[in-house]
């Protein structure tokens, strides 16, 4: 026994023996294969080169994906992290969305609230191309759009190497293809905007046809560039980091705030990736405030007509902000709440505030142009308090549920909204549209003045005072609780509305004790918000990721 515990020291002492024998610096056709191996293998580790490639499909809604056929990006979905839940900030513009996608923060930082970029701050919430610039300086990078606005905004030409606005998706495919094919590109972006042209086109259903071939047109677009990249002769020995991800999502339209457009997604692969799917959808629960008034019943042939209003300026310089509380009882077409012109086109000249198919629209034309920004749902059949902005000075248009801000657009383009015609509620401007509005108007207030937020949120569910902050701009006011009558009386100035009927129509009143909505509390569940793709795009290429960030990387690499 002792003889064996002696064997492996005896071993050990004829190696060493072996090796003292062997001249220094000499070594044998087999130690030098081994050798080889170890450094191909550490060099394949070390040194196999990190690189990415970012694919961005502009108003696809992640359902549309899975309820079509879609292979390419299905299979990829299947592959890697993928969050079905992502969400994208209010409002739900493609400026907010690609702004949050490059930056790593949210729209109170980056600013680029509407798609006209007026006010927005690249200088101090760069894209995250700036960082790559500054921490890797030598590496190739790409930008290359459909929708010129992220390269002329978003994107600095000085910080990629490659930046090109293509005419259109299929310029887009090819020139992405030639980057990941003929150069040795590290960090390349792409963007593909017919998704988005067919949501506006028709809407963003997977039961619009229209909508979901534009859907498989973009996967067939993604198959082309992944066989392109993996057939790069490199590819293997590279290390790559693939990312999809879109900048909003949308239902009739998109701008509002309303979960459907806020779902987007995100998807993450990457050989260091596994497998994961992240979709728990968002909890809410709805907070209201007790109410009681007496009020007419809005219905056909029954709606109320304003004076004229002669200090309310409607013109391109005007800035006013329309007030009213609503409830309504049907959700379909388009029925008006208050306006002032023909809502036969939006088009024409004047304003509209409509309950479209159950979420109340704000139109605003000048006989060219238009602007639509969609925002507070009425489906719920609570009273809602809205607000509606328009600030010439900023050139926004904003609309408020409650005191809290839903949805915002940019009026620049539409000038005067004189329509030549006197307000009406529950009906247009001709007092002729079809159908009319159902449900309840009142607290009803206009100003000749952009009102702040505060003002607003602080008298959402109060009656007006003379102590309000912009009292002396108030240009009618009326609480719409008389009880009876034909007539909404003035409060605190002197104008009032009369309440007109049409084809032997009544006028009636109810006593309603619904309540006022006054916030919905949602819990998303962690679901990540998209400015979380830069931060783990860096922290990936193993930068720094900016302490000023809102978002951290979604996976460890």
């Amino acid at each position: 026994m002792k003889t064996l515990k002696l064997l492996p020291s005896l071993i050990l002492l004829m190696v060493l023996s072996i090796m003292s024998c062997k001249k220094a610096g000499t070594a044998t056709p087999e130690d030098k294969q081994i050798s080889d191996a170890q450094s191909l293998a550490e060099n394949a580790l070390v040194a196999k080169p990190k690189k990415v490639l970012f694919i961005g499909i502009d108003g696809c809604v992640w359902k549309a994906i899975t309820a079509t056929n879609a292979p390419n990006l299905k299979t990829l979905m299947d592959q890697s992290y993928t969050s079905t839940n992502a969400l994208a900030q209010v409002p739900t513009w493609s400026s907010n969305g690609w702004s949050a996608l490059f930056t790593g923060v949210g729209v109170a930082k980056h600013k680029a609230s509407d798609n006209s970029f007026s006010g927005s701050d690249f200088v101090n919430y760069p894209s995250f191309f700036r960082q790559i610039k500054t921490s890797l300086p030598t590496l190739r990078t790409a930008s290359i759009v459909t929708w010129s606005s992220i390269n002329s905004f978003i994107v600095a030409t000085q910080d990629v190497t490659v930046k090109q606005n293509s005419a259109n998706d299929n310029a887009t495919e090819t020139r992405i293809i030639q980057e990941i094919t003929t150069s040795n590109t590290d960090v390349a972006f792409c963007h593909f905007d017919n998704v988005d042209h067919a949501g506006h086109a028709s809407n963003y259903r997977t039961t619009t046809q229209m909508y979901m071939d534009s859907v498989k047109a973009a996967d067939a677009r993604v198959g082309r560039i992944l066989t392109a990249l993996k057939a790069r002769p490199t590819y293997n020995n590279e290390d790559w980091l693939i990312v999809v991800a879109t900048d909003h999502g949308g239902d009739l339209s998109h701008g509002g705030s309303s979960y459907l457009e806020q779902n987007a997604f995100i998807i993450l692969n990457n050989s260091a990736i596994s497998p994961q799917l992240v979709n728990a959808l968002p909890t809410t629960a709805t907070e209201s405030t007790p109410h009681s008034i007496s009020t007419v019943n809005f219905k056909s042939n029954v709606y109320g007509q304003l004076p004229t209003l002669s200090s309310l300026n409607l013109s391109a310089t005007g800035s006013f902000t329309i007030e009213f509380r609503a409830r309504a009882t049907t959700a379909t077409s388009d029925p008006v709440i208050i306006g002032n012109k023909n809502w036969a086109s939006g088009y024409n000249k004047g304003i509209i505030i409509a309950n479209r198919n159950g979420v109340i629209r704000a139109n605003f034309g000048d006989g060219t142009n238009r602007l639509d920004i969609d925002g507070v749902d009425l489906t719920d059949q609570l009273w809602h308090q809205v607000a509606i902005v328009v600030n010439r000075s900023t050139q926004k248009a904003t609309m408020y549920d409650g005191g809290v801000q839903v949805a915002e657009g940019n009026i620049s383009a539409v000038g005067d909204l004189q329509s030549g015609t006197a307000f009406k509620i529950g009906q247009d401007g001709t007092g002729n549209y079809s159908p009319y509005f159902t449900g309840n108007i009142s607290e009803i207030r206009l100003f000749k003045s952009a009102l702040p937020a505060t003002s607003i949120s602080a008298y959402s569910f109060t009656a007006l005072t003379s102590s309000h902050p912009q009292n002396a701009d108030l240009v009618l006011y009326t609480k719409g609780n008389e009880g009876t009558g034909t007539t909404y009386n003035g409060s605190l100035v002197t104008p009032q509305i009369s309440i007109l009927t049409k084809s032997s129509a009544t006028v009636t009143w109810s006593a309603l004790t619904t309540p006022i909505f006054k916030r919905k509390t949602t819990d998303y569940h962690g679901a990540p918000y998209l400015y979380s793709v830069p931060p783990t795009i860096l922290t990936f290429l193993g930068i720094t990721v900016p302490s000023y960030y809102d978002g951290q990387a979604l996976v460890n690499f």
